[in-house]
């Protein structure tokens, strides 16, 4: 419930629950019932939760909102206070956590970026990606007419601290650049991200982007620089999806499912038919608490 203090800030506090999806870590706050955070208020909580050092820390933190005909919906504000149209672990944290509560094993959920459906697969949970979009009026929304490809995304050009670099982009439900690379130990992951995000005259609501390195016939390594998050996070979901769609669309690998190795762990990507993806990996709940924090 929130108070004002005598310094004229707002004081709420915040009863929430810790999910991660192999490392990718965000903060549940379940507005199905009572009261609803407002969207500018939302914007400010993220940013002062997701400090990993002065309070609870995240990649984000999720609020699930009633909607009618799915199960929830998820709004995804990130460290830097923006909104995200999607994030495939969250939702599959989302999913865990409406599952767990409704005793349920299918759920569907609304994103910014449609209704995604969540099937409990074992331990794991699958998720419908939707399709993975290589058309350049997939992408403009992201990229201005001097950053976008010329009829393909798989020729891009990208400005980076330590040289230039060539790659696909693909909407994932976030945009993505996907570079294939020889050996992931040797980048500079937020230094080159943080480069190609300085560019608002070409991004000007950030980019994500994914370096691969291939691992076998049907395996990559990735990592993942976040924009939103401004650094290299543990798993991304949606950057596991781009860079397999990738990997397959560019015979990188020679089948799908597409096993992907992040920093936190292994998600599995299988492409099916008119480019959809479906992505499969964990979702556990870390803790529940509440806390105090003043906006």
């Amino acid at each position: 419930m929130p108070c004002r203090d005598n310094g004229h800030r707002m004081k709420h506090r915040i009863v929430f629950v810790k999910y991660h999806g192999c490392g990718n870590d965000f903060i549940l706050k379940d507005e199905t019932s009572g009261r609803r955070t407002p969207d500018n208020a939302r914007s400010r909580l993220a940013i002062v939760l997701c400090d990993r050092h002065f309070s609870v820390g995240a990649d984000g933190v999720i609020f699930i909102e009633k909607a009618k005909g799915v199960d929830g919906s998820m709004r995804l504000f990130e460290p830097a206070g923006n909104e995200a149209d999607m994030c495939g672990n969250g939702l599959g944290c989302v999913a865990a956590y409406l599952m767990k509560k409704s005793a349920r094993s299918r759920v569907k959920i609304l994103t910014r970026d449609g209704v995604k459906e969540v099937v409990k697969s074992g331990a794991d949970f699958r998720v419908d990606m939707g399709r993975v979009r290589t058309d350049p009026d997939d992408i403009r929304q992201y990229v201005t007419a001097r950053g976008l490809p010329s009829g393909s995304a798989k020729d891009i050009d990208i400005s980076a601290k330590g040289g230039r670099m060539r790659g696909w982009i693909v909407n994932s439900g976030e945009p993505h650049i996907v570079v294939r690379v020889r050996d992931l130990n040797e980048l500079d992951v937020r230094g080159i991200g943080d480069s190609v995000n300085e560019d608002k005259t070409k991004f000007p609501t950030g980019v994500n982007i994914d370096f691969v390195q291939v691992i076998g016939p049907s395996e990559i390594r990735i990592r993942t620089y976040e924009r939103g998050v401004y650094n290299e996070t543990l798993a991304c979901g949606t950057g596991a999806t781009a860079a397999a769609a990738v990997a397959v669309l560019a015979k990188w690998v020679k089948s799908s499912p597409v096993k992907v190795d992040v920093a936190g762990g292994c998600i599995s990507i299988e492409m099916a038919p008119k480019g959809s993806a479906l992505m499969t990996g964990p979702a556990e709940e870390v803790f529940r608490g509440n806390v105090i924090v003043e906006v």
